[in-house]
């Protein structure tokens, strides 16, 4: 039981047998709990599970855990240092400085929960219909104004704080939930668990350098963060049983005694649906967790199908709120009836099905990359940084296989409850709301959007090094420990060089967009926008007239590419 105390346990619900055995305990000290394989949950006799819910509900994870969470915290903040210097940069315009709504400060929520929230940048309904679908993601916007009610105008440094804070507090979160993956075993430590290792490549991948130095990226950070708590207040509810609570305490004559409570766990149920609904309005990738989230369940605690689905009712119900709401306040679902003929918000424009669909698998098979090789980034994934591809192309036939082998695998396996079967499916499920086969979203790809799916990268990178290298080499003792501890260096070492070497191209729009032109030399965008950057921030500070001269040339050269 004590080792109970930091870490989740999924158990199934008290029986009234278990409750009138454990009333009749006479106090002899409590068997050693046995772990299964997989380490997803106890085996433990009838008898002990109430200690064992004890053990849960006294469960103290700051107490037990503010090592690592406060290391995580601090790796954000080392990592995202520079950006608390920066101003405002690129799609900031829209959603903060020059945005009408945001800048009243709080007098201006109503209208952000009420809008598209570019509306208070275009200011007229027509000129959101320049963008495919709508943005209906208030909750960022309105942290936005709230931070100009407290602290003034242009602020940006407070709003880059925030975002490392939050950034920060999202890996503490994962870590907590990768724990009930993970559970630490009998004299394991927590610097070398499956979870932590799990949560420090998630603070430290570099893929992430956009939500959180852009300050624009809090919509994907909160999106996350809110749909982790509504994931980690569903397995709570599971831990929880069917309302029997049990507490300890010592009489007068010195001796431990049990009581069983009759109360409802079911506000952890109602907080899952109040997490998951505030996730949504921060942005829309979030409703993929209502099925992360009882695949979840499902994997972890091998609950009765029937009851995962009546506990995902609040789940359902924050979406249709959310739906509901969202409809309102934009007066279309999904498309606005307007076609949208520019090239930048509608990359796909000129190309048949097959190209489109080549297309899409090229930047899927690229999102995959990524993960493993996270360099170079760029913010531009605009035409043509993306070519136009058939399926002649081999790189578009090669994702298309990857992708068809990991979710047939995955398939065959997710009933075994093997962590590989359960990341892919999660990979899958997060990315497919913004992989342009389903729903539109503006552009080919971008960074920001793999922010969510990442985590089964995480999740996967912590199982592998922390426990599949050491049942590979568990017959030469003390290797496995080394080879692990060397693998996980290395990443973390590799993709924090990376991150560090990344953020300060977000300093303004002249690092941005410079760094753009180097990494997307075929986009259009890129070029557009460095001539812009250099026009507002060189050329018109620059007197001497040969030299102007020279940037001239210069602009020409990328306005012409």
């Amino acid at each position: 039981p004590d080792r109970l105390r930091h870490n989740l346990r999924y158990l199934p619900p008290l029986s009234n047998k278990t409750i009138l055995m454990a009333k009749k305990s006479t106090g002899k000290p409590t068997p050693k709990i046995k772990h299964s394989a997989s380490g997803n949950k106890p085996v433990a006799p009838k008898k002990q599970r109430s200690e064992n819910l004890n053990a849960i509900f006294q469960s103290g994870f700051w107490r037990q855990h503010w090592i690592p969470a406060l290391l995580l915290l601090a790796v954000s903040f080392a990592l995202y240092a520079a950006a608390m210097q920066f101003g405002y940069i690129l799609d900031d315009q829209m959603v903060i400085w020059q945005n009408a709504y945001v800048q009243k400060g709080f007098d201006g929520i109503r209208e952000i929960f009420g809008s598209d929230s570019f509306m208070g940048y275009f200011q007229k309904k027509e000129n959101l219909q320049l963008l495919e679908g709508g943005r209906y993601r208030p909750l960022s916007l309105a942290t936005f104004a709230m931070e100009v009610g407290i602290f003034g105008k242009d602020h940006a440094n407070i709003s880059h704080i925030i975002n490392i804070l939050l950034y920060g507090l999202t890996g503490v979160l994962l870590y907590r939930v990768l724990l009930g993956f993970f559970p630490l075993k009998e004299n394991s430590r927590w610097y070398f668990s499956a979870a932590f290792i799990g949560a420090m490549i998630f603070v430290v991948h570099p893929l992430h350098s956009e939500a959180v130095a852009n300050i624009k990226g809090r919509g994907e950070i909160l999106a996350l963060l809110f749909s982790l708590a509504a994931l980690y207040a569903a397995l709570k509810y599971f831990d929880a049983g069917p309302g029997w609570k049990v507490m300890t305490s010592i009489n007068e004559k010195g001796k431990q005694t049990s009581h069983f409570l009759n109360i409802s766990p079911y506000w952890w149920n109602v907080l899952s649906g109040l997490f998951l609904l505030l996730g949504l309005f921060a942005k829309e990738n979030a409703l993929t967790f209502l099925a992360v989230i009882p695949l979840t369940v499902w994997f972890l605690t091998k609950a009765p199908v029937s009851r995962i689905v009546s506990a995902s009712f609040p789940l359902v119900l924050a979406t249709l709120v959310f739906i509901l709401v969202r409809y309102k306040a934009l007066g279309f679902m999904i498309d606005h009836g307007k076609s949208v003929s520019d090239l930048m918000n509608n990359p796909f424009l000129g190309m048949n099905f097959g190209e489109k669909l080549a297309t899409i698998f090229l930047t899927l098979g690229w999102y995959l990359k990524l993960l493993v090789w996270p360099h170079p980034l760029t913010h531009d994934y605009y035409p043509y940084h993306v070519p136009k591809v058939g399926w002649g192309d081999w790189r578009a036939l090669l994702s298309l296989a990857l992708y068809l082998g990991m979710g047939i695998w995955a398939l065959l396996n997710l009933k075994k409850r093997r962590i590989p079967a359960y990341a892919v499916f999660y990979w899958l499920l997060t990315l497919s709301i913004v992989s342009n086969l389903f729903v539109s979203v503006g552009t080919f790809m971008n960074e920001r959007f793999a922010f969510m799916p990442s985590v089964a990268f995480c999740l996967l990178a912590g199982w592998f090094l922390a426990e599949k290298m050491p049942e590979w080499f568990k017959e030469q003792p003390g290797r496995p420990y080394l080879l692990g501890a060397g693998a996980f260096a290395l990443v973390v070492g590799a993709f924090s060089w990376l991150t560090v070497m990344r953020v300060p191209d977000w300093k303004d729009a002249l690092s941005l967009n410079r760094s753009a032109v180097r990494n997307s030399p075929n986009s259009a965008r890129s070029h557009c926008f460095y001539v812009t950057a250099l026009y507002d921030n060189v050329y018109l500070k620059t007197k001497e007239p040969a030299e102007k001269a020279r940037w001239v040339d210069t602009m020409e050269y990328h306005i012409n590419r």
